[in-house]
């Protein structure tokens, strides 16, 4: 018989040591431009939604191809979160994140790179996954880029 109630695990509000861990190593992961595979299991499978300075996004695959994408335009990327803000939300962790950006982008032909350098603030819904009971994002909302100075701006030639 199968039961509806929820396991022990899933059914268990994230922790705030589970969140800090979880940021901790999505940035790890982007700064080493990880396989998107590595990713996948950290986003919600229904009903990811993602907003980021080129647009939104929706489900998994969209993320993926974001994913590939940007890997290809950025390179030498550092992110050094500076604070990670927790509320919760019925079974739903709200995280308010900045973090600092810093990476290289080339554009060719130019004879050289360019420097970026954003703080990026930024609202996470965190769940826990039906599936495998680990902290998964639903909602990753990018609000705003401050850039700092001397960065070049984010959009295309800048």
């Amino acid at each position: 018989m199968v039961s509806s109630e929820p396991s022990p695990v899933t059914g268990k509000l994230l922790s705030r040591e589970e969140i800090e861990a979880f940021v901790a190593a999505w940035y790890r992961k982007l700064d080493v431009h990880a396989p998107s595979g590595e990713f996948l299991p950290l986003v919600a499978e229904q009903g990811l939604e993602m907003q980021f300075p080129e647009g939104p996004l929706s489900g998994v695959e969209e993320f993926r191809r974001w994913y590939e994408g940007v890997i290809r335009l950025f390179f030498d990327e550092v992110h050094t979160v500076t604070r990670v803000d927790i509320s919760w939300q019925g079974n739903r962790a709200l995280v308010d994140v900045v973090v600092n950006w810093q990476a290289r982008r080339w554009h060719p032909p130019a004879p050289r790179s360019e420097w970026i350098g954003f703080d990026a603030y930024q609202q996470w819904e965190m769940i826990r996954s039906p599936t495998s009971g680990r902290p998964v994002i639903l909602r990753y909302v990018v609000n705003e880029l401050r850039p700092m100075p001397g960065s070049k701006p984010l959009s295309a030639a800048g």
